[in-house]
């Protein structure tokens, strides 16, 4: 087995944007040769849309109603209202590992990932730092420990808006669409609405995807200067790395959809995330490379966040305790059932919102009363409610959600966030706080 592990959390990543899940642009070169020798999983939920009760289950493998890193309220609006911290008797992985004497290390660029995160880390540095500095963090911390054993998780945040890529990643991609590269992309709002749909959108969108793309490939590049590190002094061929994402972003893929629906306070429809639970938010990607991880193999079932705390801890030989709710993704059983039941919750935007997946089926539930229902197999875009044409079927998911409401709940206490003067300003250039 590993006798370390390198959790990588790329914020905001939609899994199609790397290359090996299909882009066609060369996005990502070091994160693929680690899928091509490692595994890769193509059916991954992430258990929430947005990244403090994402980011809480990987750390804990629990949902976000036992964790108790969320907003709460039937209508949220994470703009001038603090989420609240884990529970303070929630344990984490750093605790675990910790204990058992790895070193362990956060490095985050998302300045959410502070207070109750940060405990276990025997390293914390979480401030909103672009990924080269961010890298240099790590890459100083990792040159300390000689030969202990260590676990890190890092997670870049230069796919969040706003993204501004250093150059050569600036313009690395053409825009597919024409027109001139420009300097809107602070902020993702295209201007009118109502215009959604015709060319002066489509390239203002394609200016944002290449963009993105750019960005990912200098979070790719700033990936492969510390697997190359690791490389270089002897260490890499003992340590497995975990690539994923907490949530993906969406591209107006259910603007006017959105706005049929409303709901979300702020008024804002069709991008980014935390807002809804459709596949574009839900789905991320997964790979698993190094010692004891089978070579050049995709598992095509589906699997979750939930089981990333489990496998770190099997990779490293260390129990899982009975507490965490996923399973190893080194269990030959995982992603095999078709029938296994997958859940997301908690949005940081809008009505309360969850989503239940078996099989092709996907269930939303809404607290307005709003219920969605979706066969992926035909309809993977979820562009066509069957909610009124499958009673049964809605009926049946709609008991899976209700009896995981009932089950799936918090036990201790947890504080919200206090704002700093300093993660105030932070959170404000990521549109989080105005």
């Amino acid at each position: 087995m590993a006798r370390n592990v390198l959790v990588i959390v790329v914020d905001t990543l939609r899994t199609e944007h790397l290359g090996c899940y299909g882009n066609p642009r060369d996005t990502s070169p070091a994160v693929d040769a680690l899928a091509a020798d490692g595994m890769r999983f193509l059916n991954v939920v992430a258990q929430s849309s947005w990244t403090v009760p994402s980011t809480a289950t990987i750390l804990t493998s629990l949902y976000a109603t036992e964790h108790g890193a969320e907003v709460l309220g039937d209508v949220r609006n994470l703009d001038g209202v603090s989420p609240y911290q884990l529970h303070s008797d929630v344990e984490t992985l750093a605790d675990i590992l910790d204990r058992e004497g790895l070193a362990t290390g956060l490095f985050s660029a998302n300045p959410f990932l502070y207070g109750r995160f940060k405990r276990g880390f025997n390293t914390a540095v979480v401030h909103r730092d672009p990924a080269n500095t961010l890298s240099d963090a790590i890459i100083a911390w990792l040159s300390g420990l000689g030969e202990e054993r260590f676990f890190a998780h890092i997670q870049y945040m230069d796919l969040h808006q706003p993204i501004d890529p250093p150059q050569p990643f600036f313009d690395i991609f053409e825009v597919d669409a024409g027109g001139e590269r420009g300097d809107a992309h602070v902020n993702w709002r295209f201007p009118d609405a109502k215009g959604l749909g015709g060319p002066e959108f489509e390239r203002y969108r394609a200016h944002k995807l290449a963009l993105y793309d750019g960005a990912l490939r200098y979070i790719d590049t700033e990936i492969a200067r510390v697997l190359d590190h690791l490389r270089g002094s002897g260490r890499l061929a003992d340590t497995a790395v975990l690539v994923t994402s907490d949530h993906g972003e969406e591209f107006w893929d259910h603007a006017h959809f959105g706005a049929k629906l409303g709901g979300d306070p702020r008024g804002v429809y069709g991008i980014g995330h935390g807002h809804s639970m459709f596949q574009e938010l839900l789905s991320v990607p997964l790979v698993l490379w190094g010692p004891g991880v089978p070579g050049g193999l995709e598992v095509p079932g589906r699997v979750g966040l939930l089981d990333v705390a489990p496998t770190v801890l099997e990779l490293l030989d260390v129990p899982t305790p009975a507490t965490m709710r996923g399973r190893s993704l080194l269990d030959p059983g995982a992603g095999t059932d078709p029938q296994a039941i997958y859940h997301a919750a908690s949005p940081a935007y809008g009505p309360d919102s969850a989503a239940v997946l078996q099989g092709d089926w996907k269930y939303i539930w809404r607290s307005d009363g709003v219920e969605l229902l979706y066969d992926l197999a035909t309809d993977p875009g979820e562009q066509h409610d069957l909610a009124a044409a499958r009673p049964d079927r809605l009926a049946a998911l709609r008991a899976l959600f209700e009896h995981h409401r009932e089950r799936y709940v918090r036990t201790g206490e947890s504080q919200p966030m206090v704002y700093d003067e300093t993660m105030e300003e932070q959170l404000r250039a990521l549109g989080y706080v105005q």
